[in-house]
């Protein structure tokens, strides 16, 4: 919003005392038919407003950072051929009878493909904290996907859990029907009350209670212990910490979280190739792309990671 006009619609409001003495009900009537008056100028004038905003908020930053930061445009390099390979690869598939951890393979990466993309559009609009706090969620995903990976079997398992968490959180929230009560106790029934809880789908194979957790999962798929610092280091932004409060993060300090964020799309897309049965050299070529990009952005150095 411009300043010069701001300060215009302060200077202009009728309403002069601004104290709790007299008429409080009555003072508050005449600020809020006045804001009304300003709202409705905002809303009258939206389409330039947008225009405003365009400018103010999102081309500015991300033409400024786009044109001096490499490590961003080699990013959007990657997103958009990991999206092309993935849009090829189901082409591909279409038709065929896909086994279950294909199809669910193929959901968790349109959704972790759409996950990079924002990240991306966060970092170029300066939201580098915002991006450190969205790593957590990119890396409990790509842990429970290798973990069913190597447990085809729970799939099965996962999709109930999944079904059953929507009748869960309705009941939840007070919002629920007899009849979903009744599917929501069978799912119980099938699987006893310790399917209610977050990985209560991996019973089977975890049948401590307390390993059932995110580290557990991590530590069988054999993953590197650098993403899981990433992982903890990025928990800081998200729990109450001096870092989530008074952090000030730099373009420089996340190019490690869209290392690893590349690794978890090249990873699952190398999954998805195989258990989609491309032809192999479909599926060598495809992925040795994402591979070539991956290790020429591991070899930008600090200096060229934010200015060029």
């Amino acid at each position: 919003m411009d300043q010069k006009f701001l300060k215009r619609l302060i200077s202009e409001c009728p309403l002069t005392d601004f104290s709790q003495n007299g008429n409080v009900t009555e003072r508050e009537l005449q600020l809020d038919k006045y804001l009304e008056q300003f709202t409705d100028f905002l809303y009258s004038n939206e389409n330039q407003l947008i225009q405003h905003f365009w400018q103010e908020y999102i081309a500015s930053s991300e033409i400024g950072l786009l044109q001096n930061s490499k490590m961003l445009r080699r990013c959007f390099i990657f997103l958009d051929c990991a999206a092309a390979i993935y849009n090829y690869t189901a082409r591909k598939s279409k038709g065929k009878k896909n086994s279950q951890i294909a199809e669910h393979i193929s959901v968790q990466l349109q959704n972790d493909l759409n996950q990079y993309k924002s990240i991306l559009l966060l970092a170029m609009n300066g939201c580098f904290n915002s991006v450190i706090v969205e790593y957590r969620s990119l890396y409990e995903s790509f842990v429970i996907g290798q973990y069913l990976v190597q447990n085809p079997d729970l799939v099965p398992v996962y999709k109930d859990h999944l079904q059953f968490l929507s009748y869960h959180l309705t009941q939840l929230v007070g919002n629920s029907t007899p009849e979903w009560d009744k599917i929501h106790d069978d799912y119980l029934n099938k699987y006893s009350q310790e399917f209610a809880e977050n990985y209560g789908w991996t019973k089977s194979k975890i049948p401590n209670k307390k390993d059932r957790k995110i580290g557990t999962l991590a530590k069988e798929c054999n993953l590197k212990n650098s993403f899981t610092v990433l992982y903890k280091y990025s928990s800081s932004y998200v729990h109450s910490s001096a870092f989530s409060v008074s952090t000030r993060t730099d373009l420089s300090q996340i190019k490690v979280f869209f290392q690893a964020a590349m690794h978890f799309i090249e990873s699952e897309i190398t999954d998805y190739l195989r258990e989609s049965k491309l032809p192999a050299k479909d599926a060598v070529i495809m992925r040795n792309i994402l591979v070539f990009l991956y290790q020429d952005f591991e070899k930008l150095n600090k200096t060229n990671t934010s200015v060029q």
